[in-house]
């Protein structure tokens, strides 16, 4: 019995030098199954026979009381991608299970010996279980604004460092991140977005590094962007930054590193000198400023440019752009994220008053600025040809793939039967959406009227104000029929007001208007027209955009009917009255 122990021990520990065909790539904590993802590089074609061993010591994998239960993540006909460790019945979480949330793990697999071993530590991620083990979080966490200080030099290397909130590096400050993991959550940050901010005449050095946000399941995790006003090298690095800001006369190189995310990695240039080598990127954004001529045909996504100069498509660029061996990924995002507001491919930001022919290309984004002036938009859809023209901006069959954004500044704008509009308005700004969908809405400063006739409004929307960065403060109003979906989870709201103007529409059972008919909220009083309609208004705030405002509803002294509404409402509201309350 001694020999064959000792026989297959120097089998597994042979397979182990020699090397085995599959290999453990990732472990990660499912943070709403609660339980244990492990991914291979690539399925070995067999399941039986397998053993586990954890912290060296080999753990049954069929459970029991208290137990564990490992089983591919697919059905083996797929194939699988790896391995999920939770308990029966299948598949419920490990937190009464015996399994430690950190350690080494590996897998003798019949026909290849051991896997290499596989160091982890899911403690800041939320793993929980009832192993005795006791685990340190191995990360430096630092809450609130992360601040350099002007003139101070501040270096995180060989280290794991959990920033949550923003970070600034003030003028003639430098912030070197070497060697390091480098996790970035919103922390107390009220936009959706977490940010590197990079004063002029400062330093951001990344190198040899991964940035990156946490899983849903440890904290707010946010779109990581730098907005860079100084100076910023990143080296050897994969990045998961959502979009990085070029603007005034700031300086970029980055070499032999990646800037993607799962719906983003902008590389966003209005300004400044850019230079970058050996780089992949989701999407590039390019300004084209006032006075300046952009002609080009036949643009798609998913490019590798052995070098490009902005120059060479943008003559009057008053910036620098140089791509060397970069390649733009493809706009291939599928699903929910097909389109929408999420960065891949081209995307172009056009002055006002620059003079732009674009033609059968394939973009994610093209910003229209609408300045002081009264403007019309028609029929502008994602994902078909469409065709525009602005002041001397002409786009003719252009698929957008993203969405259709405008910024309007104390502007007259109406959008008639367009999808996937991006709206950005500000100042006394008036804005008409006609049997139109709006899939992003970010006021900043706006103060206006947003009016809507057979609108929709879905996906996202921040509506902020205080924060010197994003927009001081917000109060307008929104009017008109809208119907609100799928936003409830996707927006953010701080020291901001709206005042939205709701109709209610009152009928008997057969659908005949009843005029006459109270209408009760808050305390006021409002009666139906000789049409059944009743219109108030509800003031609404980062406090009670969400809770329910009871609308009551009266007529000959007696109690009809009610209605619960929030922000999220939509207007007209149809309330029928059955009974004696009829008219």
């Amino acid at each position: 019995m001694l020999r064959s122990t000792v026989c297959f021990v120097l089998v597994m520990a042979l397979f182990t030098i020699l090397g085995s065909a599959t290999v453990i790539t990732e472990v990660t904590w499912d943070p709403d199954m609660h339980v244990i993802h492990i991914t291979l590089d690539s399925w070995p074609g067999n399941w039986d026979g397998w053993q586990m061993y954890v912290n060296g010591q080999e753990i049954p994998m069929e459970g029991g009381l208290g137990r564990p239960v490992i089983r591919p993540d697919a059905p083996l006909s797929q194939p699988p991608t790896g391995l999920l460790i939770g308990t029966l019945p299948w598949v419920t979480g490990i937190d009464n299970v015996d399994f430690p949330c950190c350690g080494t793990i590996q897998f003798y697999i019949p026909g290849e010996g051991l896997t290499a071993l596989f160091s982890y530590n899911l403690v800041h991620l939320g793993c929980t279980s009832a192993s005795p083990v006791k685990c340190a979080s191995g990360w430096t966490v630092h809450s609130g604004d992360l601040i350099i200080p002007e003139n101070m030099t501040r270096t995180i290397a060989d280290e794991k460092f959990f920033q949550k909130g923003n970070v600034y590096v003030r003028d003639h400050a430098t912030l070197v991140i070497k060697d390091s993991e480098f996790m970035m959550a919103r922390g107390d940050v009220p936009t959706v977005h977490v940010y590197f901010f990079v004063d002029p005449g400062a330093k951001l050095i990344i190198d040899n590094s991964k940035i990156y946000p946490p899983p849903p399941s440890l904290s707010e995790p946010g779109l990581i962007c730098v907005m860079n006003h100084g100076d910023v090298e990143i080296r050897d690095s994969d990045t998961q930054i959502h979009y990085f800001d070029m603007s005034g006369s700031a300086r970029f190189t980055m070499s032999g590193s990646r800037m993607v995310n799962p719906i983003g990695g902008l590389l966003q240039v209005t300004g400044g000198e850019t230079h970058v080598t050996d780089f992949t990127i989701g999407a590039l954004g390019l300004l084209v400023p006032a006075g300046a001529h952009l002609n080009v045909k036949n643009l798609h996504s998913g490019m590798h440019f052995d070098h490009f100069d902005v120059h060479q498509m943008l003559q009057e660029a008053d910036y620098r752009l140089i791509l060397d061996n970069t390649t733009l990924l493809k706009d291939d995002l599928a699903g929910e994220y097909k389109y929408g507001p999420y960065e891949r491919g081209w995307i172009f930001f056009l002055d006002p008053d620059c003079h732009a022919r674009i033609s059968n290309c394939e973009l994610r984004k093209v910003f229209i600025d609408v300045r002081n002036e009264t403007a019309e938009f028609h029929d502008l859809k994602v994902g078909t040809p469409s065709s525009l023209t602005y002041r001397d901006i002409v786009l003719k069959d252009v698929t957008v793939m993203g969405e259709w954004p405008f910024t309007i500044t104390d502007a007259n704008v109406t959008i008639f039967d367009s999808n996937y509009l991006f709206l950005q308005p500000s100042g006394r700004s008036t804005v008409r959406l006609v049997r139109s969908h709006m899939v992003e809405f970010i006021p900043r400063d706006f103060f206006g009227t947003l009016i809507c006739d057979h609108a929709r409004w879905t996906e996202a929307g921040e509506i902020i104000g205080g924060v010197g960065y994003h927009s001081n403060a917000n109060a307008f109003t929104i009017r008109g029929s809208l119907t609100i979906s799928g936003l409830q989870e996707n927006i953010q709201w701080k020291d901001a007001q709206v005042n939205r103007e709701f109709e209610v529409h009152v009928t008997d059972h057969s659908g005949k208007p009843i005029s006459g008919a109270e209408v009760r909220v808050k305390g006021s009083v409002y009666r139906t027209d000789q049409n059944g309609i009743a219109r108030f208004s509800v003031l609404f705030d980062e406090t009670n955009y969400a809770s329910p405002t009871e609308v009551t509803l009266w007529k000959n002294g007696a109690s009809v009917g009610h209605r619960d509404l929030d922000f999220f409402s939509a207007s007209p509201i149809v309330i029928m009255v059955k009974g004696k309350g009829e008219s």
